[in-house]
């Protein structure tokens, strides 16, 4: 008996060693415990998020919350969906999770976890040196562990999916600048279009930086294959064509007269020069209106939207109304930017404390020290500025301009989404500024990433030259 457990234990011993572990390198042992942490670390994020108050106590106060599944309801078999108070993907969101608040709010802090991951591994595999990689890895979970980004999974708001996809978006579009391909250029749009129609204000950025972006550069790039040009030319129309249909949509609907009723009575009415202008743009102004300067749609339980005497103000508002104040932020873009520079450091600083109804803050860890995961005031917002051009200059130096010139667009847009945020309503603004400001940390996190790697071969090339 001993001889023979003596020869099964060698032969046993042969086949680890011939079989198994010749088949599975260092690499792929590490990558599998890479895995392993990941999926725990997940598990952990997720358990930390919803904490005690899952399943039972997760309720909804927001008013918006009930517009959203009021939307689901309707279902995406119904036209009137498409054209309900919402753009379709967060009550598409919902439809599919039977309009259950538990299960939804499960679901969003999943994903949110998984698409922090996902920009993790992405964003390490895209840099060239491993000197890097740890580092742009560390920075990005950082900012998906930030309590006032990672509580809007415990609502029925669409921030929650919008920071979600805005990550996705901004990792394909890296992916499909480091190796462009038209598959990856497809999964960069399908993330992007998700992106546009969760919330309509994140129409505006992709308007002014991503559809340009696409045709100028499906002509312009002659050292791209011709099936490359031609399709970015067709995601460019696809999003052109999205665009437009959530922005019509969305004021068709009538939703978009409370942020012009909003930012009229505390924002327009406040300034003669303003109201000059807006009042020759066909805005009527009388006693009643004059009464609701400094006043937005939820003061005196909503009486601007029903007192008999601003009747003729909120048909212009519902009309023609939107597109003048539309056309103010181009028009008065100075005074806006003074206003939005004037409250730059609140919004910046701002932790979303308010809207914490389930304590999240108190089970994640806080901001990570000296804002290296993003800025938190008007000077790191400089800093953080020049760390990200100076990156994607380096890197276009280094003739990586492909991805510099996405990444630098990418940048550009995080600013127009910031500026249209702010000025869009100025009712809940610290709440509305929330994507915009996960979205810049993350495009310039990967800045910073590039300009890294870049910096590091111009290290090593002068090391290499012979003296």
């Amino acid at each position: 008996m001993g001889e023979l457990a003596r020869r099964v234990h060698d032969a046993g011993e042969r086949f680890v060693r011939r079989v198994i572990l010749a088949r599975v390198s260092d690499a792929a042992w590490r990558s599998q415990a890479v895995s392993v942490v990941a999926a725990l670390g997940l598990l952990v994020f997720v358990v930390r998020v919803l904490g005690q108050a899952w399943p039972k106590h997760f309720t909804m106060f927001f008013p918006d919350s009930f517009s959203f599944k009021n939307a689901a309801r309707l279902t995406p078999f119904s036209p009137g969906f498409y054209a309900a108070e919402r753009p379709i993907a967060y009550p598409t969101l919902l439809f599919l999770l039977g309009r259950s608040t538990v299960a939804t709010v499960v679901v969003q802090t999943l994903l949110s976890g998984l698409v922090y991951l996902f920009a993790a591994f992405a964003g390490s595999r895209l840099l060239r040196h491993r000197e890097a990689r740890p580092l742009v890895a560390f920075l990005v979970i950082t900012i998906g562990l930030e309590p006032r980004f990672a509580l809007w999974n415990t609502h029925i708001l669409s921030e929650s999916l919008g920071i979600t996809l805005a990550v996705a978006s901004v990792v394909c579009w890296w992916r499909f600048a480091a190796e462009p391909a038209v598959r990856r250029l497809h999964w960069a749009g399908v993330a992007t279009l998700g992106w546009l129609t969760v919330r309509d204000s994140n129409v505006p950025p992709w308007l002014a930086v991503g559809v340009p972006g696409l045709i100028i550069a499906s002509f312009w790039w002659r050292s791209a294959d011709r099936r490359l040009r031609r399709a970015m030319r067709v995601w460019g129309i696809a999003t052109l064509i999205v665009c437009i249909g959530v922005t019509l949509t969305q004021s068709a609907n009538g939703r978009n007269r409370y942020a012009t009723i909003n930012n009229v009575g505390t924002r327009v009415l406040p300034s003669a020069e303003l109201t000059r202008w807006f009042v020759g743009e066909g805005m009527p102004l009388d006693d009643a209106l004059r009464k609701r300067t400094g006043a937005d749609s939820f003061v005196n339980n909503w009486d601007v939207l029903r007192s008999p005497d601003l009747a003729t103000f909120r048909r212009w508002a519902d009309g023609s109304g939107q597109r003048v104040m539309l056309l103010s932020y181009a028009r008065f873009a100075p005074h806006w930017l003074r206003a939005l520079r004037r409250d730059l450091h609140v919004l910046l600083a701002s932790n979303q404390a308010g809207y914490d109804a389930f304590g999240v803050a108190a089970r994640l860890p806080g901001p990570a020290p000296d804002q290296i995961n993003g800025p938190t005031s008007p000077l790191g917002l400089l800093v953080w500025t020049l760390i990200a051009v100076g990156g994607v200059g380096l890197a276009a130096w280094r003739r990586r301009r492909v991805e510099a010139v996405v990444l630098g667009l990418l940048l550009a847009s995080t600013f127009v989404d910031l500026y249209m945020a702010y000025v869009g309503d100025s009712v809940e603004v610290q709440r509305h500024v929330v994507g915009p400001l996960a979205r810049m940390a993350l495009v310039m996190t990967f800045c910073l990433g590039i300009g890294l790697d870049a910096l590091i071969d111009v290290v090593r090339s002068k090391r290499s030259v012979p003296t």
